[in-house]
């Protein structure tokens, strides 16, 4: 991989850190859950994803449209629908230069 290539790579994940501070600063000072972030570079540019994990599937939800509301991220209408349960997913595509996503999965049988 070019060096031009590898600090371009470099330069996304240290923007989607600087981004992750802010939202795990957010977490305490307005009360939002904790909730699991990952960073990386989508290959448009730096992405910080966020997934829902609460044992209960109700807090679950809670969490995630808490984030979600908390973000003014755009939500797929009713989440994606699979065998197994539903998939719900929401996108802000530029939090302070980053694209943050927030999902949570919730089971057919937690329905």
């Amino acid at each position: 991989m070019a060096a031009a290539e590898e600090n371009d790579k470099l330069n996304s994940q240290q923007e989607a850190y600087r981004a992750l501070g802010n939202l795990l600063e957010r977490t305490g000072r307005e009360d939002l859950p904790t909730i699991t972030w990952m960073i990386g570079d989508g290959g448009a540019g730096p992405v910080v994803a966020g997934e829902c994990h609460a044992s209960d599937p109700i807090q679950r939800e809670r969490d995630f449209y808490a984030w979600q509301s908390a973000l003014g991220a755009v939500t797929w209408p009713d989440g994606i629908k699979r065998p197994g349960g539903i998939h719900l997913h929401a996108a802000k595509s530029d939090y302070e230069g980053v694209a943050v996503t927030v999902s949570a999965d919730i089971r057919a049988d937690e329905m």
